[in-house]
């Protein structure tokens, strides 16, 4: 099975107002990562930037003074994309990131094609991880929910890793796997009862 799995950082939540800034995207076959990019592009509307984005992504001058012209990188996107037409395209909250995509190259005049079918992480996680007490499905959440730390968390490339493991855990989940949320929930209950 190929996947290509991809997170984006942006200035923000609209993409018609904000920007995309940084693509990360692991390429992974039957189960061996064997292709891993970041690219970082260079921001032309910071005024219009919300401030709690650029601080959720870490974004200053200092992160992002090798990034690229956003033409050149919208062709790097677009030249990426179309070498992985076959991949089954995976990300958290993917619409997310496949619409800031689509808007990034449509105002760089490319028109990119996005593979399909997606798959979306937080559903994975929602249908496992949720009968166990996982209330909220954002990636930190789940990664602390199951023990995880987080490297580089909310940088596009160290996201993408989180969802490798998601995808390696839970896709599907394994016995090992399944008997450990079991035990997590168990002491869960005990503490629960202790308290």
């Amino acid at each position: 099975m190929k996947y290509l799995v991809i997170d984006t950082e942006t200035t923000g939540l609209d993409n018609q107002v904000h920007e995309l800034i940084s693509l990360g995207a692991i390429v992974m076959i039957d189960n061996v990562i064997v292709q891993t990019i970041e690219i970082k592009v260079k921001p032309q509307r910071l005024q219009n930037a919300d401030p709690k984005a650029m601080q959720v992504n870490g974004y200053n001058e200092y992160k992002w003074r090798k990034a690229i012209d956003p033409q050149l990188a919208a062709n790097q996107i677009h030249a990426f994309f179309l070498n992985h037409q076959d991949a089954t395209l995976v990300g958290h909250n993917v619409q997310f990131d496949i619409g800031f995509l689509k808007s990034f190259c449509n105002d760089h005049h490319i028109k990119i094609k996005i593979p399909t079918p997606y798959l979306d992480t937080r559903d994975i996680c929602r249908a496992t991880l949720a009968p166990f007490g996982l209330d909220s499905m954002s990636l930190d959440n789940i990664c602390a929910f199951l023990g995880w730390k987080r490297r580089k968390a909310h940088t596009a490339l160290s996201d993408c890793e989180d969802c490798i493991k998601i995808l390696r855990c839970l896709a599907p989940p394994s016995t090992r796997f399944m008997l450990r949320l079991h035990t997590m929930k168990k002491i869960r209950e005990i503490k629960g009862l202790l308290s």
